[in-house]
């Protein structure tokens, strides 16, 4: 009788360079599709100018479309999370893509304003199915001992392709006009659900273990599921984690350019290279963070250093007036602070999450992360109407000590001996 959630063992077990062959798969197809969910999320926004004058409206309702794509991905993730552990996470994953995929294609064609609005609305129900099925995806198909790495090779994918969106849809409009360009971005979609199709024998999800490979100590019904462990107080910390951490880093990466600009009298040019070098000590922390979480297990110390680089970082432009040039060295500190708390937040919530409950732990939490970066634009808008730039500064500061106490007191109401997380793909057959 088989025991494996995952096609990746042979009798016996397989070679490991086979399982890590079969690994790369995973992580290839998983962050592809990653890439493509953020690109989506930013390809409208270049085109803004041109959609303005296509259907002569204005930004207010193109805001309106970004806003029911980005919402609406964001809030049903919780949902579909559920989803993601009763049909499994493959299946979900390939219809969220293909929807997601064929909703941006289809504005291409669109005559409309209100066509659209429909589609965005269409896509934003795909770009829902990432989180909560990818990490499902991860946990079942990836060894222990490299899940750090893939995890951060997973948020990595994903910020690369919210990097490239408006270089690539700029980079189309030059050579073709909007409508080919989302057509294009959309068909690039649809090529990287076609090559999951073709290789879904590696994407598998978790299971619960079968009682003979357990320790005598342990079942797979320990601890709450369901709606009882996602109304548990560790989850329910680390969804406060989410909304802080979101409030913090939205703040930044929306007005950073403005807040050093009015504070410091700091050129655009200059500002815009700062908030430049924030985006890539993200994606530049990502990668550290994945490395150093696989051979440092106590992920609490590294969310701790990362918050506070971010909160130090965070606060300099409103305490201190360094040279100008500075500015871009103290806000790629934060971006990495920022990027570097990654793979060990997502370990420790795989901390908390039984076999086969992966896609609703992560659906829910992620929800957090829409709520920080939806609630966040308003806040420090609010504090540049009033002419108190420093406060930008401040207020990150704030929401990453408010991050940090809440993820310290899920990491203290987390079992220490947790025998929750999935133990990944097993190691032999019986």
């Amino acid at each position: 009788m088989t025991t494996s959630t995952s096609a990746i063992q042979q009798p016996g077990g397989a070679p490991d360079a086979d399982v890590r062959g079969r690994e790369r798969w995973v992580n290839s197809l998983i962050g592809a599709g990653h890439f493509m969910s953020h690109y989506y999320l930013l390809a409208l926004p270049p085109l803004f100018p041109l959609l303005k004058a296509e259907f002569g409206v204005s930004y207010i309702e193109l805001g309106l479309a970004m806003t029911a794509y980005n919402l609406l991905g964001g809030v049903l993730q919780a949902p579909v999370g559920f989803l993601v552990d009763r049909l499994g996470p493959r299946r979900v994953l390939f219809a969220g893509l293909g929807l997601n995929a064929m909703g941006v294609m289809l504005m291409g064609f669109a005559d409309a304003y209100w066509v659209l609005l429909v589609l965005a609305v269409f896509a934003g129900l795909g770009n829902s199915v990432f989180h909560p099925a990818d990490y499902a995806i991860l946990s079942g198909s990836i060894k222990s001992d490299r899940l750090a790495k893939a995890y951060s090779s997973h948020t990595f994918a994903g910020f690369l392709g919210g990097a490239c969106a408006p270089v690539g849809m700029l980079a189309m409009v030059q050579f073709t006009d909007w409508r080919t360009a989302l057509m294009a971005a959309g068909t690039v979609g649809l090529l990287v659900l076609a090559l999951m199709v073709l290789r879904r024998d590696v994407l598998e999800g978790e299971s619960a273990p079968p009682p003979e490979v357990m320790p005598k100590d342990q079942t797979a019904t320990e601890g709450p599921t369901g709606i009882r462990l996602i109304l548990s107080a560790p989850v329910l910390l680390f969804l406060a984690y989410f909304v802080f951490y979101g409030m913090a880093g939205g703040g930044m990466t929306a007005f950073t350019v403005t807040g050093l600009m009015l504070l410091h009298d700091v050129g655009l040019d200059l500002a815009n290279g700062a908030l430049t070098g924030y985006l890539f000590g993200i994606v530049g922390g990502i990668v550290v963070g994945g490395f150093v979480s696989d051979r440092y297990t106590r992920h609490m110390v590294i969310s701790t250093g990362g918050l506070l680089l971010v909160a130090a970082a965070a606060l300099t432009p409103a305490v201190a007036s360094p040279p100008a040039l500075l500015f871009i060295t103290v806000m790629a500190s934060a971006g990495f602070g920022m990027g570097v708390i990654l793979p060990a937040r997502d370990l420790m919530i795989r901390k908390l999450v039984p076999p086969g409950e992966s896609g609703k732990v992560f659906g829910f939490i992620f929800v957090g992360y829409s709520i920080g970066g939806s609630l966040a634009p308003p806040i420090y808008g609010w504090l540049l109407d009033m002419d108190l730039p420093s406060m930008v500064f401040q207020m990150a500061a704030v929401f990453a000590m408010l991050a940090l106490l809440a993820v310290s007191a899920a990491s203290a109401l987390t079992p220490k001996a947790s025998t929750a997380a999935s133990p990944g793909p097993p190691e032999t057959q019986s």
